[in-house]
């Protein structure tokens, strides 16, 4: 049975002197997706996946043009969060905070980001040196094996099409097809593997969440711990491949 639910974290750095405004308004208002430097925008594919699955020219303009979107807030598994609010996101004279929310998988639309990880693995995974230590076949199974861990075992649908095809473009299409399919999603959400991806971005679990969120969808919002959570990573995108 598929759970109903996804808990998922976001990590956030705010002014010292705004930090109760902040609080107080989320609390209040929920999340919009509008707040802060970064904005994103998601799309629905969801419905599409099985169709373009077998479209043998696939490319990005399939995937990611003409469908319906929405603002989209990223979101992660709880040490993502902490990263984000302790290292990533903070700043001097500024306070972390975590924002734990609780999402109804059925309502709202949720997706992998793999912005900081699989994208890269996608592409490139038979281009570094991995390939030059042990060879095509042997690479293969080893990256295989970290994204079952990481993604589950229906991600290796979409990854075995990166040995039949070189192209790019079509690489990454493929990739935006397992992103967006539910069983990833939700076996991305178990991963206990700890990712250091591009820009050391350190997580087990990242996301798309469509905006609104709103504030019954919040659980709580607390300083995190920077003592509870060793960040070093089980795989480093860069050293790894």
């Amino acid at each position: 049975m598929r759970r109903a639910h996804l808990e998922l974290y976001r990590g956030i750095a705010v002014k010292y002197d705004q930090i109760n405004i902040v609080v107080s308004r989320i609390k209040n208002n929920g999340l919009r997706g509008d707040e802060g430097f970064w904005k994103f925008v998601g799309w629905r594919l969801r419905e599409h996946i099985d169709d373009l699955f077998h479209k043998q020219d696939l490319t990005k303009r399939d995937t990611r043009e003409g469908y319906p979107e929405f603002p989209a807030i990223a979101f992660a598994d709880e040490l993502g969060a902490y990263y984000y609010a302790l290292h990533h996101n903070y700043k001097p004279g500024y306070v972390p905070l975590v924002i734990r929310a609780r999402l109804d998988i059925q309502k709202k639309y949720i997706y992998i980001d793999g912005r900081d990880f699989l994208y890269t693995v996608f592409g490139l995974w038979d281009k570094k040196d991995l390939v030059k230590i042990y060879g095509v076949e042997k690479a293969y199974y080893m990256v295989s094996e970290v994204l079952k861990k990481v993604y589950g075992s229906k991600v290796l649908k979409y990854f075995e099409r990166t040995l039949q095809v070189q192209d790019s473009d079509y690489r990454i299409a493929m990739c935006d097809l397992a992103v967006h399919d539910l069983d990833i999603v939700l076996a991305h959400a178990c991963n206990k593997i700890v990712i250091r991806g591009r820009y050391n971005v350190t997580f087990r679990a990242a996301f798309f969440v469509e905006a609104p969120i709103k504030p019954e969808e919040i659980v709580e919002i607390f300083e995190p711990d920077p003592c509870k959570f060793d960040f070093t990573p089980d795989i480093d995108l860069y050293t790894w491949l």
